[in-house]
């Protein structure tokens, strides 16, 4: 049973990879924001091709620091250096600017723009920090889709169990100690919870007022 959780932990942190987490959160938004505008189908998948088309130029950064650099496979998958990292937060900040930008040009609605400007905004600090301090990018990149869903609406909040599971495996694999990985948990709550809270609380209290009226 050792082996078995040990080759767990080795396997989570590829499986929950952050550019998998990643995917799969903002695949979940752009659906559930369609689904809320009642739109048509074929509305759907111009949203998923333009995603899918950012998604893409944003792994250019680490792709040529993958080949230019020529590091193994197992460097871009784990994230060990601090380049590489920079390379990551590049590439998730074209991704999320791209994304934002498609979705303002063709009036595609506002939570995925919204969840891009919190998604920038979590890769700042993982940015700045990043060449002095090892915080944990798997950690924040698995909770703020997560928990922006989460918000969203609660039938999401099982997804909340991969970032909150991410915080002792990266400690378990010796990838980063606890205080790191707990530090990426924290800003991206923060961050993530504050922006949505500023997001939806002018709604609410134009709705409360014009109630009032």
């Amino acid at each position: 049973m050792p082996g078995a959780l040990q080759r767990a932990n080795e396997l989570y942190p590829y499986v929950f990879h952050p550019s998998s987490v990643l995917a799969l959160g903002i695949l979940l938004l752009i659906h559930y924001e369609w689904r809320e505008q009642s739109a048509d189908r074929s509305a759907l998948w111009p949203r998923v091709g333009a995603f899918i088309g950012a998604g893409v130029l944003g792994f250019v950064p680490t792709a040529a620091f993958f080949f230019v650099g020529r590091s193994g496979l197992s460097s871009a998958l784990g994230g060990s250096s601090w380049q590489l990292d920079e390379m990551v937060a590049s590439g998730v900040l074209i991704a999320a600017g791209t994304t934002w930008y498609l979705w303002k040009r063709y009036d595609w609605g506002a939570v995925v723009p919204d969840a891009m400007v919190t998604l920038a905004a979590v890769t700042v600090p993982y940015a700045l920090l990043s060449p002095f301090w090892d915080i944990s990018g798997h950690v924040i990149f698995a909770l703020a889709p997560t928990l922006y869903l989460a918000l969203l609406d609660r039938r999401y909040l099982p997804l909340l169990a991969i970032p909150v599971l991410m915080v002792p495996n990266r400690v378990a694999v010796n990838a980063h100690t606890l205080a790191q990985s707990v530090a990426g948990f924290v800003v991206a709550a923060v961050i993530t919870a504050g922006l949505y809270y500023l997001r939806t609380r002018p709604r609410a209290e134009r709705s409360s007022g014009s109630a009032v009226s």
